[in-house]
């Protein structure tokens, strides 16, 4: 404690200085956190993601004559499958509620998905009052507070016209309870969903668009099986007037996160960027303030100072500032990614939501420490060599 003042005269030796470096490590760690966060949650997204359920689409949307829509008496074919447990089919009602930036999106699936998925509600008796209340919803728990709804509530969902046989544009929906957010993938990747009925979805569409589904989901028997049973799939509906394509749903997340212009893969150069730009910032600074201070090194050295104490004190006087900057932009890292997702533009809004873990801020803070480090090397080595008669005599 007895060399704090030193270190803290020397940090405040020039105050808009010290601020400006301050307030740049912090927008650096923010930036860093928010990389390294968005890293861990691609990777749990690839953790979570299962081998045993199959995603079922359109091979090639743009050239069928119903676009990306399914048969849904392609369901009895595939349930056929060697290798097939159980095969549900789903669609989306897509629009807003209340406000047309509040967007919604309604998953509605049919009576098999209890078996193909049946973890998404908690017990049975929810899937039960949900098949039985063709208007009626589970919505997440994230969701519910962003709406403001609860159980017992109506939910209108407003949609383009041309998607209600009866020509109206708004679907009413029946919210029967609140659940937990899923951690499985696929349909149910966050805390955003809204599960529905497909039979009223169904019985509501125009007659163009009844007897058909937006894709199916499916369980399979053996994980290791998953990629033949894929194949199968595809092979038995190749001829069709709507050709599948089949995907195994860890499959389809590890595509995802690393092909195209992959987020998950710019992650870790941007967060470098960022370190990077501030290890010359604080390098530059501490360099500088020890050249301008070496007389008072000198000094110190006349009074018994060591070279390990005065090296000590250069380390301390970079580290402060940049453990400050690393907890203080952790931090703020962690409150914007409590933001609704409806703030952000709309190209982000599918982005996951950053995992800022006990480790990410562990990460930060070790890396705030090799950062200073780092930058105080070259001004320690040249304090080790430091002449006292040189310094004193302004040579």
């Amino acid at each position: 404690m007895k060399y704090l003042p030193l270190v803290w005269s020397a940090i405040w030796r020039k105050p808009t200085e010290a601020v400006l470096i301050w307030l740049a490590v912090t927008a650096s760690f923010t930036l860093f956190g928010f990389m390294v966060g968005l890293h861990a949650a691609y990777d749990q997204i690839v953790e979570n993601a299962r081998m045993d359920r199959l995603e079922v689409d359109s091979r090639f949307p743009s050239a069928s004559p119903v676009g990306i829509l399914l048969p849904l008496a392609a369901r009895d074919q595939i349930a056929k499958v060697e290798g097939v447990a159980a095969v549900s089919s789903g669609a989306y009602v897509r629009g807003y509620y209340r406000d047309p930036h509040s967007s919604a999106r309604v998953i509605a699936v049919d009576e098999h998905m209890r078996e193909v998925q049946p973890e998404i509600l908690p017990n049975p008796a929810q899937w039960n009052q949900l098949l039985a209340t063709p208007m009626g919803v589970f919505i997440s728990s994230g969701l519910a507070a962003r709406f403001g709804l609860k159980a017992g509530d109506m939910m209108p969902i407003i949609t383009p016209p041309g998607t209600r046989a009866d020509g109206g544009t708004a679907w009413e929906f029946l919210v029967l309870g609140v659940v937990p957010k899923k951690l499985d993938n696929g349909r149910f990747d966050n805390d955003q969903f809204i599960l529905g009925n497909l039979s009223y979805v169904e019985n509501t569409w125009p007659l163009t668009q009844r007897g058909y589904a937006w894709g199916f989901r499916v369980a399979v028997s053996d994980a290791a099986n998953a990629n033949e049973v894929s194949l199968r799939i595809d092979r038995l509906l190749a001829n069709s007037s709507t050709p599948t394509l089949t995907i195994p749903d860890k499959v389809n997340e590890v595509n995802a996160v690393n092909s195209g212009i992959s987020v998950a893969s710019k992650t870790w150069p941007v967060a470098g960027a960022g370190i990077f730009m501030i290890l010359l910032l604080t390098a530059n600074g501490i360099a500088q303030s020890v050249r301008e201070r070496t007389p008072e090194f000198a000094v110190l050295k006349t009074l018994g100072y060591s070279n390990a104490t005065l090296m000590a004190l250069v380390f301390a006087e970079v580290a402060i500032p940049c453990l400050a900057g690393a907890i203080l932009g952790t931090g703020l890292a962690a409150l914007l990614t409590r933001l609704p997702t409806h703030y952000l533009p709309a190209d982000l809004r599918d982005l996951p939501k950053p995992d800022l873990s006990f480790v990410v801020a562990a990460s930060a803070v070790g890396c705030a420490v090799l950062l200073a480090l780092a930058s105080a090397v070259i001004p320690m080595r040249r304090l080790r060599h430091l002449s006292v008669t040189d310094a004193l005599a302004g040579r």
